[in-house]
């Protein structure tokens, strides 16, 4: 190096040299410590991802018989655990279609009431429909682990990857464009990707 590659310029006539041994391992490594301490600017998409979560599981134990079970609104897998038929209804108070479901038979159903024909031991296992909820301008480049099934709806201005695992852990499974729905979507993790 020249040799008066690290003088600083004082007052004319002055000339002092810096050396860097005045810099030491200490104060070299406070620098870095502040300066990757600067705050990141977290950027969000614009808009709201709607999604539907996996619909919620309920039972009916030793049903009685007879008995109208009301007001269900009942719709996905469906098990009757029980040692009895039972019937499944599309309107409240066991009126509507009626359809059955054998003893130890499954199937997705939608359904509104249910009424077995005798008492019944077992279970009696159906799903109800979760209420969509929505994400409103959430984090770019962030992975949100929610889980959802069914439609989906992505009013943002990012690519929404859709991954099965939590964490966003491998390769994504879907994708929604931006101003997109998908209707049959299963997911447990999303990334907004700018």
């Amino acid at each position: 190096m020249p040799s008066g590659f690290y003088d600083i310029l004082s007052p004319p006539g002055h000339r002092e040299r810096l050396h860097m041994s005045r810099f030491s391992p200490a104060f070299c490594l406070l620098a870095a410590l502040c300066l990757a301490a600067q705050p990141v600017t977290a950027w969000a998409a614009r808009g709201t991802f709607t999604y539907t979560p996996p619909p919620a599981s309920q039972m009916i134990e030793n049903p009685t018989a007879a008995r109208c079970y009301s007001y269900l609104d009942a719709s996905g897998p469906t098990v009757n655990g029980t040692d009895q038929e039972a019937e499944l209804f599309s309107g409240p108070n066991c009126s509507g279609t009626r359809h059955v479901l054998a003893s130890t038979q499954s199937r997705k159903a939608a359904f509104r009431s249910v009424r077995f024909t005798a008492d019944a031991i077992g279970y009696f296992s159906y799903s109800v429909a979760s209420s969509p909820r929505a994400l409103d301008n959430p984090t770019s480049n962030h992975c949100f682990d929610i889980e959802g099934e069914g439609k989906a709806s992505n009013a943002t201005d990012d690519l929404v990857l859709l991954y099965e695992r939590t964490g966003c852990a491998g390769t994504h499974t879907a994708e929604i464009p931006a101003r997109g729905t998908v209707r049959n979507s299963h997911f447990r993790s999303v990334l907004f990707a700018s």
